[in-house]
């Protein structure tokens, strides 16, 4: 009932999705290592839409490079702020990708998925991993998070191609979301990304939509500048352009950080028996 297709929706989609396929073919070549499109409609299973969503382009693109490329391990990195439950879904029971999604606790938001116990079944078992952030989660903790979670996984997984996707939603003046980054931290997520990228798979198809806000097309450009190594004074960027980024609230950060912590160490204890980094 959220996901209504209007006239042309239907063709509109299956563009976006014919997007996700290229940038992933130009990915493979030897001349692009990295492809960005607008995309991530995360929400879409395999015979239903959802949250916005009416076809899954990460889904589409990794299975299509799994079947046209032979690729054996590819590492899906979803930094929506909400957790991408089509994706987990699609790939639940597949080995062949490492799906890590950090997103705001699904007990405050849609769509109620994504806790650290979903962690797989069958032959995928310990290939899915949810990191539920605090609301109100900022730079600080995501640095944190994706440091002790995403760069180690990363390093022992050793994917083939690396495919990110999420938007500006994170951001902690979006209307439907509560959590904390500023453009900086957005920045800071594309950037680490792409460290990692370059320290493992050396390709990366990076995803960037969703956004509720009057900042959301800065938010756009501040993980867009991360992954592709540029940057950017957004401070000077917004006063120039006549838009203040409000002054973010102020929340405990020791507390924050000791929940972080928490539920790192929960996850920790979940995957150890799969990833030896975390022995």
């Amino acid at each position: 009932m959220d996901t209504y297709v209007t006239p042309g929706m239907f063709e509109a989609t299956k563009l976006i999705v014919g997007a996700a396929m290229t940038a992933g073919k130009l990915a493979m070549t030897d001349k692009y290592d990295i492809a960005i499109t607008f995309g991530g409609f995360h929400h879409a299973g395999v015979a239903n839409g959802e949250g916005f969503c009416v076809f899954n382009d990460v889904a589409i693109t990794a299975k299509m490079l799994i079947e046209e490329y032979k690729i054996k391990r590819i590492l899906i990195i979803d930094t929506d702020a909400h957790q991408g439950n089509g994706t987990m879904d699609i790939f639940y029971n597949e080995p062949r990708v490492l799906f890590i999604s950090i997103h705001q606790d699904p007990r405050t938001l849609y769509p109620g998925r994504g806790f650290v116990y979903e962690i797989g079944s069958g032959a995928g078992k310990g290939y899915t991993v949810n990191i539920p952030m605090p609301m109100f989660a900022g730079n600080e903790q995501y640095e944190y998070a994706l440091k002790e979670i995403f760069v180690p996984l990363a390093g022992e997984f050793q994917p083939e191609m690396i495919i990110r996707n999420g938007g500006s939603d994170p951001h902690y003046t979006d209307q439907l979301t509560q959590l904390g980054l500023d453009l900086d931290g957005l920045n800071m997520v594309g950037k680490i990304v792409r460290k990692t990228v370059d320290e493992t798979s050396k390709k990366l198809i990076d995803m960037t939509v969703s956004g509720y806000g009057d900042l959301t097309s800065y938010g756009w450009l501040a993980i867009i500048a991360g992954v592709s190594g540029l940057s950017i004074d957004f401070e000077d960027l917004l006063s120039k352009e006549g838009q203040i980024e409000p002054q973010a609230k102020v929340y405990d950060e020791d507390s924050l950080q000791l929940k972080t912590q928490e539920m790192i160490e929960t996850l920790n204890k979940d995957l150890k028996t799969y990833w030896g980094c975390f022995r």
